[in-house]
């Protein structure tokens, strides 16, 4: 499964532009007074103008190479981009993923990730950069009821429970995408903040063909290709 377009919201565009498109020099698609969007590989990426008082925070992951984990620490260094350190470590592994993965912040304060899966092969030989974020391939969907969602999801799209218990964790698709269902009042990790619920579109590929709407219309995740 992938992730070929996430739309989220901003309450400052600019900031955000400045962020992906000039500091992490991904392409600028559209660049409107209401919205931003960006190419992340194979995923449109776009954030909507969100009101003022809406402090609007996501978790969302990009897949980089499988041989280019320290090459993009060492990147993201030479921009001044902080990764977050917990006890000193600033380096996750994920055992039971397979997978290496850093963490910091855009100017929304949105947790943002790169993860290694080495278990896909897309090793590189050429100088990390830009292109190396192959495509978004987590967004967190906070909710009321892990379990419920995560049967629509399935029901309705053919996903499979990728990780977690269903119940307070639900990763479901595989290591090209994953919709991130977990309880709202489930911390992220690794910096343990707390999960918030904000209009989010998802459109996907490699699912059964549909449309569904959860957490009250806020999440809409299709795929109608």
């Amino acid at each position: 499964m992938k992730l070929s377009e996430v739309i989220l919201r901003s309450h400052q565009l600019e900031e955000i532009k400045g962020f992906y498109g000039t500091l992490l020099g991904l392409d600028v698609l559209e660049d409107q007074p209401l919205k931003i969007s960006f190419q992340a590989g194979s995923t449109r990426f776009t954030f909507c103008k969100a009101s003022m008082n809406e402090q609007t925070h996501y978790h969302i992951a990009f897949t980089i190479p499988t041989n280019k984990y320290s090459e993009a620490k060492q990147w993201l260094n030479g921009r001044g981009i902080s990764l977050f350190s917990k006890d000193g470590q600033n380096e996750f592994i994920f055992e039971n993923w397979n997978a290496t993965a850093m963490y910091f912040y855009d100017p929304d304060g949105n947790l943002v990730e790169f993860i290694a899966h080495h278990t896909l092969n897309n090793s590189t030989n050429e100088v990390f950069g830009p292109q190396h974020l192959l495509r978004i391939s987590e967004i967190g969907l906070p909710s009321d009821n892990v379990s419920q969602a995560a049967q629509d999801l399935k029901d309705n799209f053919g996903l499979e429970l990728w990780s977690g218990d269903g119940v307070q964790f639900a990763a479901l698709g595989d290591a090209e995408g994953l919709l991130i269902v977990v309880d709202k009042q489930r911390l992220w990790f690794p910096d343990g903040s707390t999960p918030g619920i904000f209009e989010t579109k998802v459109t996907m590929e490699g699912t059964n063909l549909g449309r569904i709407v959860l957490q009250s219309g806020l999440y809409e995740i299709s795929n109608l290709k």
